[in-house]
């Protein structure tokens, strides 16, 4: 059963469905070893619940995207996405602002997302949700013509991830983007930049805009977030000192950063920020853009299937 309303609200009980298309990334990290026998296991699942899956995989960047919408405007009334949080986000480009629901089966390094709502690390229990889980309608950020699910960064972690080793990645996860984010302490600049936030002008040298507690790896930069509001938690460090980064470090793996002198806390639902050309951002942990941009919440813009209480 399609769900095609113009406005999807809270659905607890999960339709029945026919036609799905599962868009995977044979490159994510726990596509790596033995993806064909992972996949069958999902596709049993599935075959076992009556639906029909279609199973494509991506190919290089921004590939997903255009599979989603093929999916959304071929009539398929689930999209299934497998990789990490990057490729998830190309997915939800893809479809946003469609009724079709969107299954989320977490297969990258970092799995924010997963993290975010309380996703099964596995596989097969993640697929499990198309019986047991229930559907959110929620908000997305927006940028650049871009749209995302988690979060955007705006600084240096945007050129941490354009550092990282991809190679590294694969085989050591979240430790490339530590090895990366060493290496950025000792080589970025952090230039400051202009944000204008509720019509009040703020200066950063390291912005996150977020509708997600999760960050990566351990740390919650924007605990206050909540996926299911309709606007922003907006995170501004203002340091130019190198070493004070290692001072936030240490204060963000307690949760205290929001009560120094030098960071600010916000909630917004636009936020507009200026600087040099060269200050590069990144949405849920891939390079999109560089400033200047303008970040805003799009509404009633994601079904997204979730556990529900009992089961998460």
């Amino acid at each position: 059963m399609a769900l095609r309303a113009k406005s999807l609200h809270d659905i607890d009980e999960i339709p029945r469905f026919s036609h799905a298309v599962l868009i995977y990334n044979p490159a994510a990290r726990k596509m790596l070893h033995g993806p064909s026998e992972k996949l069958q296991d999902v596709l049993q699942v599935l075959n076992s619940y009556g639906v029909k899956v279609e199973v494509v995989a991506t190919t290089g960047p921004k590939v997903a995207s255009s599979l989603a919408k093929k999916a959304v405007d071929s009539g398929s009334d689930l999209i299934i996405a497998s990789g990490g949080d990057g490729t998830i986000n190309e997915v939800i480009s893809g479809m946003a602002k469609s009724t079709v629901p969107l299954l989320v089966i977490p297969a990258g390094t970092a799995n924010v997302l997963a993290k975010e709502i309380g996703l099964p690390r596995s596989l097969v229990k993640s697929t499990e949700l198309i019986k047991t889980g229930r559907i959110r309608r929620i908000s997305l950020g927006k940028v650049d013509r871009r749209y995302f699910v988690l979060m955007a960064g705006i600084g240096v972690d945007a050129d941490t991830i354009a550092a990282v080793n991809q190679q590294l990645k694969r085989w050591l996860g979240e430790g490339s983007f530590w090895i990366a984010g060493f290496k950025q302490l000792f080589q970025y600049d952090f230039p400051s930049f202009e944000l204008t936030i509720d019509g009040k002008v703020e200066n950063a040298t390291f912005a996150v805009i977020s509708k997600a507690k999760n960050y990566g790896g351990p740390f919650q930069i924007t605990p206050q977030a909540d996926l299911f509001s309709d606007q922003f938690d907006v995170c501004l460090f203002q340091s130019r000192n190198r070493w004070r980064y290692l001072s936030y470090l240490w204060y963000l793996t307690w949760g205290k950063h929001a009560s120094l002198s030098d960071v600010k806390y916000l909630k917004s639902r636009t936020v507009e920020v200026f600087g040099s050309s060269d200050i590069q951002v990144q949405v849920d942990g891939e390079l999109i853009a560089t400033l200047p941009q303008k970040f805003t919440i799009e509404t009633d813009a994601l079904s997204l299937i979730v556990p529900r209480p009992e089961y998460s």
